[in-house]
């Protein structure tokens, strides 16, 4: 056999090896099933929204005061929804999913162009899940502070809690028109203002 014959031969083998050998484990590379698992999670986080209603977004109103000194001047919306509710509240959405902690504060004390004060103290508010008549009650009224104050706890989703409002003046204040500004924070039950 000639040279060149002889490396035919030895590559027909070769060749003829690994086909036989691709062939015999054929069956080993079909792609046979096998079974695995993982975890799947998630997390919820709390969501909450609220809404103030038309008369809380207008402004609280003490109205003219004509006559001084005055205690405990109703705030303009205080009683004047159905059943001597008050229209100053706050709704929990429907598509919340954790109940809420009110928070208010008030920036600083009411005071006027002149800068003329009536101190902050003189301010006063509470608040409750109902109202009627008598409640939220001024027996439990709780001054402004320029600081986040609790103003109802846990009120939950689809709920409303309802403000009412009082002032204080001195016979010696100056007359004008006093102003500060009231802000109200909605938070997680537990979380603190």
């Amino acid at each position: 056999m000639d040279e060149k014959t002889y490396r035919g031969v030895l590559v027909t083998v070769l060749v003829l090896s690994l086909a036989f050998l691709f062939v015999s484990n054929s069956a080993l590379m079909t792609g046979h099933a096998t079974d695995t698992s993982t975890t799947s999670n998630v997390t919820i986080l709390k969501y909450l929204a609220i809404d103030a209603s038309p008369a809380l977004v207008a402004g609280i109103e003490f109205g003219n005061i004509t006559n001084l000194p005055i205690a405990n001047q109703n705030a303009s919306h205080n009683f004047d929804g159905a059943g001597s509710a008050s229209q100053y509240y706050i709704n929990v959405s429907t598509d919340s999913n954790t109940p809420v902690d009110f928070c208010i504060l008030a920036d600083y004390a009411l005071n006027n162009t002149e800068s003329d004060v009536i101190p902050l103290a003189n301010e006063s508010y509470f608040y409750g899940t109902t109202s009627n008549a008598i409640d939220p009650a001024i027996s439990n009224e709780v001054s402004f502070t320029t600081g986040y104050a609790s103003a109802g706890t846990d009120v939950a989703e689809g709920s409303t809690n309802y403000f009412r409002f009082w002032l204080d003046v001195s016979a010696a204040q100056p007359s004008g028109l006093y102003d500060n500004t009231v802000s109200f924070k909605g938070v997680t039950t537990t979380t603190g203002c």
